[in-house]
Protein backbone atom coordinates (compact mmCIF):
# COMPACT_ATOMS: atom_id res chain seq x y z
CA UNK A 1 0.00 0.00 0.00
CA UNK A 2 1.29 3.54 -0.81
CA UNK A 3 2.61 6.01 1.82
CA UNK A 4 -0.24 8.00 0.93
CA UNK A 5 -2.86 5.95 2.04
CA UNK A 6 -1.37 5.25 5.62
CA UNK A 7 -3.18 7.10 7.64
CA UNK A 8 -6.55 5.86 6.38
CA UNK A 9 -5.42 2.37 6.91
CA UNK A 10 -4.20 3.51 10.52
CA UNK A 11 -7.18 5.47 10.81
CA UNK A 12 -9.94 2.61 10.02
CA UNK A 13 -7.15 -0.04 11.90
CA UNK A 14 -7.62 1.71 15.20
CA UNK A 15 -11.36 2.61 14.64
CA UNK A 16 -12.00 -1.56 14.27
CA UNK A 17 -10.05 -2.63 16.82
CA UNK A 18 -11.99 0.02 19.59
CA UNK A 19 -15.42 -1.24 17.73
CA UNK A 20 -15.11 -4.46 16.15
CA UNK A 21 -18.11 -5.60 13.59
CA UNK A 22 -19.97 -2.27 13.71
CA UNK A 23 -20.53 0.72 11.51
CA UNK A 24 -18.39 2.88 13.90
CA UNK A 25 -15.67 0.51 12.72
CA UNK A 26 -16.62 2.27 9.46
CA UNK A 27 -16.22 5.86 10.32
CA UNK A 28 -20.33 5.73 10.51
CA UNK A 29 -21.29 5.65 13.93
CA UNK A 30 -24.90 6.40 13.37
CA UNK A 31 -25.23 3.12 10.44
CA UNK A 32 -27.55 3.92 8.38
CA UNK A 33 -25.96 1.46 5.61
CA UNK A 34 -29.47 -0.07 4.07
CA UNK A 35 -30.49 3.32 3.05
CA UNK A 36 -27.38 4.01 1.26
CA UNK A 37 -27.70 0.66 -0.21
CA UNK A 38 -31.16 1.30 -1.85
CA UNK A 39 -29.78 2.76 -4.97
CA UNK A 40 -28.77 -0.19 -6.04
CA UNK A 41 -32.04 -1.92 -5.37
CA UNK A 42 -33.91 -1.28 -9.28
CA UNK A 43 -30.50 -2.75 -10.97
CA UNK A 44 -30.83 -6.13 -8.79
CA UNK A 45 -34.40 -7.49 -10.66
CA UNK A 46 -33.07 -10.41 -12.56
CA UNK A 47 -30.94 -13.24 -10.86
CA UNK A 48 -27.17 -13.67 -10.98
CA UNK A 49 -26.70 -10.28 -11.44
CA UNK A 50 -22.46 -9.29 -11.03
CA UNK A 51 -22.45 -6.89 -8.20
CA UNK A 52 -18.91 -5.42 -7.80
CA UNK A 53 -18.89 -4.26 -3.63
CA UNK A 54 -15.66 -1.78 -3.76
CA UNK A 55 -14.34 -1.23 -0.38
CA UNK A 56 -16.37 -3.92 1.17
CA UNK A 57 -15.66 -3.16 4.62
CA UNK A 58 -17.15 -5.57 6.89
CA UNK A 59 -19.59 -6.79 4.56
CA UNK A 60 -22.91 -5.18 5.23
CA UNK A 61 -24.00 -5.08 1.75
CA UNK A 62 -23.59 -8.96 1.35
CA UNK A 63 -25.54 -9.10 4.49
CA UNK A 64 -28.02 -6.68 3.45
CA UNK A 65 -28.20 -8.40 -0.32
CA UNK A 66 -28.95 -11.85 1.33
CA UNK A 67 -31.68 -10.35 3.85
CA UNK A 68 -33.49 -8.60 0.87
CA UNK A 69 -33.76 -11.96 -1.05
CA UNK A 70 -31.32 -10.77 -4.18
CA UNK A 71 -29.41 -13.61 -6.04
CA UNK A 72 -26.55 -12.07 -7.39
CA UNK A 73 -22.98 -13.05 -7.72
CA UNK A 74 -21.38 -11.29 -5.58
CA UNK A 75 -17.60 -9.81 -5.07
CA UNK A 76 -16.22 -7.58 -2.38
CA UNK A 77 -12.83 -6.28 -2.34
CA UNK A 78 -11.01 -3.34 0.35
CA UNK A 79 -7.77 -2.09 0.96
CA UNK A 80 -7.60 -2.71 4.36
CA UNK A 81 -6.47 -6.89 5.25
CA UNK A 82 -8.25 -6.53 8.61
CA UNK A 83 -11.86 -5.87 7.14
CA UNK A 84 -11.05 -8.32 4.67
CA UNK A 85 -10.73 -11.14 7.30
CA UNK A 86 -13.62 -10.73 9.17
CA UNK A 87 -15.65 -10.70 6.01
CA UNK A 88 -14.57 -14.39 5.42
CA UNK A 89 -14.78 -15.39 9.14
CA UNK A 90 -18.38 -13.81 9.24
CA UNK A 91 -19.33 -15.18 5.51
CA UNK A 92 -17.41 -18.34 4.81
CA UNK A 93 -19.40 -19.62 2.22
CA UNK A 94 -19.00 -16.41 0.63
CA UNK A 95 -15.36 -16.82 -1.02
CA UNK A 96 -15.51 -13.64 -3.05
CA UNK A 97 -13.55 -11.27 -0.73
CA UNK A 98 -10.44 -10.15 -1.39
CA UNK A 99 -7.86 -7.37 -0.56
CA UNK A 100 -6.20 -4.80 -2.99
CA UNK A 101 -4.09 -2.33 -3.19
CA UNK A 102 -5.61 1.06 -3.35
CA UNK A 103 -4.37 1.91 -7.25
CA UNK A 104 -3.95 -1.56 -8.68
CA UNK A 105 -6.40 -2.39 -11.70
CA UNK A 106 -9.54 -4.39 -10.71
CA UNK A 107 -9.77 -7.14 -13.44
CA UNK A 108 -12.86 -8.63 -14.98
CA UNK A 109 -16.35 -7.00 -15.42
CA UNK A 110 -19.43 -6.65 -13.53
CA UNK A 111 -22.94 -5.59 -14.10
CA UNK A 112 -23.30 -3.04 -11.46
CA UNK A 113 -20.35 -1.52 -9.59
CA UNK A 114 -20.98 -0.30 -5.99
CA UNK A 115 -18.70 2.29 -4.17
CA UNK A 116 -19.71 3.18 -0.76
CA UNK A 117 -18.06 5.88 1.64
CA UNK A 118 -14.66 4.91 -0.55
CA UNK A 119 -13.66 8.93 -1.39
CA UNK A 120 -14.89 9.77 2.25
CA UNK A 121 -11.27 10.91 3.69
CA UNK A 122 -8.70 12.41 2.07
CA UNK A 123 -6.09 10.48 0.17
CA UNK A 124 -3.16 12.70 0.56
CA UNK A 125 -2.80 16.54 2.15
CA UNK A 126 -2.87 18.17 -0.82
CA UNK A 127 -6.85 18.37 -1.85
CA UNK A 128 -5.93 18.61 -5.91
CA UNK A 129 -4.09 15.79 -5.46
CA UNK A 130 -6.83 13.39 -3.40
CA UNK A 131 -9.45 14.50 -5.26
CA UNK A 132 -7.36 13.39 -8.94
CA UNK A 133 -7.22 9.93 -7.72
CA UNK A 134 -10.58 9.88 -6.91
CA UNK A 135 -11.68 10.91 -10.34
CA UNK A 136 -9.35 8.06 -11.70
CA UNK A 137 -10.76 5.54 -9.22
CA UNK A 138 -14.65 6.65 -10.41
CA UNK A 139 -13.35 6.28 -14.05
CA UNK A 140 -11.52 3.32 -14.16
CA UNK A 141 -14.43 1.62 -11.64
CA UNK A 142 -17.17 2.74 -14.69
CA UNK A 143 -14.63 1.08 -17.00
CA UNK A 144 -15.32 -2.15 -15.54
CA UNK A 145 -19.10 -1.76 -15.18
CA UNK A 146 -21.63 -3.58 -17.88
CA UNK A 147 -24.63 -1.78 -16.38
CA UNK A 148 -23.84 0.62 -13.52
CA UNK A 149 -21.87 2.31 -11.28
CA UNK A 150 -23.47 3.16 -7.86
CA UNK A 151 -21.13 5.43 -5.86
CA UNK A 152 -21.84 7.73 -2.90
CA UNK A 153 -20.29 11.03 -1.72
CA UNK A 154 -20.67 13.91 1.19
CA UNK A 155 -22.31 15.88 0.34
CA UNK A 156 -21.68 20.03 0.20
CA UNK A 157 -24.90 20.85 2.08
CA UNK A 158 -23.67 20.27 5.93
CA UNK A 159 -23.35 21.99 8.99
CA UNK A 160 -19.73 20.85 9.50
CA UNK A 161 -16.80 19.44 7.91
CA UNK A 162 -14.61 16.82 10.03
CA UNK A 163 -11.26 16.92 9.33
CA UNK A 164 -9.57 14.75 6.89
CA UNK A 165 -13.22 14.46 5.75
CA UNK A 166 -13.55 14.74 1.57
CA UNK A 167 -17.07 16.52 0.28
CA UNK A 168 -17.46 16.93 -3.77
CA UNK A 169 -19.65 19.79 -4.90
CA UNK A 170 -22.26 18.02 -7.15
CA UNK A 171 -21.00 19.89 -9.90
CA UNK A 172 -17.51 18.56 -9.49
CA UNK A 173 -18.80 14.69 -9.93
CA UNK A 174 -21.95 15.59 -12.53
CA UNK A 175 -19.06 17.22 -15.18
CA UNK A 176 -17.04 14.31 -14.19
CA UNK A 177 -19.69 11.98 -15.15
CA UNK A 178 -20.78 14.08 -18.36
CA UNK A 179 -17.35 14.45 -19.73
CA UNK A 180 -15.07 11.33 -18.76
CA UNK A 181 -18.50 8.56 -18.29
CA UNK A 182 -21.36 8.91 -19.86
CA UNK A 183 -24.17 11.59 -20.44
CA UNK A 184 -26.89 9.41 -18.80
CA UNK A 185 -26.43 9.67 -15.21
CA UNK A 186 -28.77 10.09 -11.89
CA UNK A 187 -27.49 12.43 -8.87
CA UNK A 188 -30.00 11.22 -5.83
CA UNK A 189 -29.59 13.86 -2.67
CA UNK A 190 -32.55 12.24 -0.85
CA UNK A 191 -31.47 8.81 0.80
CA UNK A 192 -29.24 10.63 3.59
CA UNK A 193 -29.23 14.18 4.08
CA UNK A 194 -25.27 14.37 4.24
CA UNK A 195 -24.83 12.93 1.44
CA UNK A 196 -25.50 12.19 -2.53
CA UNK A 197 -25.08 9.13 -4.64
CA UNK A 198 -24.34 9.08 -8.46
CA UNK A 199 -26.04 6.24 -10.93
CA UNK A 200 -24.24 6.22 -14.19
CA UNK A 201 -25.23 3.73 -16.75
CA UNK A 202 -22.78 2.49 -19.12
CA UNK A 203 -25.38 2.12 -21.68
CA UNK A 204 -26.05 5.61 -23.13
CA UNK A 205 -26.39 5.59 -26.80
CA UNK A 206 -29.08 8.38 -27.93
CA UNK A 207 -31.36 7.54 -31.23
CA UNK A 208 -31.85 10.22 -33.11
CA UNK A 209 -33.53 12.37 -34.37
CA UNK A 210 -36.26 11.86 -31.59
CA UNK A 211 -33.22 12.24 -29.29
CA UNK A 212 -33.25 9.82 -26.42
CA UNK A 213 -31.70 7.47 -24.45
CA UNK A 214 -32.21 3.81 -26.25
CA UNK A 215 -32.47 1.27 -23.25
CA UNK A 216 -31.80 -2.38 -23.48
CA UNK A 217 -35.01 -4.02 -22.34
CA UNK A 218 -32.76 -6.77 -21.18
CA UNK A 219 -31.01 -4.84 -18.78
CA UNK A 220 -31.85 -5.75 -14.75
CA UNK A 221 -33.29 -3.02 -13.79
CA UNK A 222 -36.57 -1.19 -14.71
CA UNK A 223 -36.21 2.46 -14.26
CA UNK A 224 -35.17 4.31 -11.30
CA UNK A 225 -36.73 5.18 -8.46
Amino acid sequence: MTNRFQHVRELYDQSYKLYGDSPASLLTPKGRSELRFRAIDPYLIRSNVRVLDYGCGLGYLYEYLNQSGFEVNYTGIDILPSFINACRDKYPDCANFHQIEPESNITGEYDVVFASGVFNLVSSKDEESSKSYAYNRIKHLFEITREVLVCDFLSPYVDFKQELAQHFSIDEIANLCSKSLTRRFMIRHDLLPYEFTLIAHQKSKIKRPENFFEVDANLSFKGEI
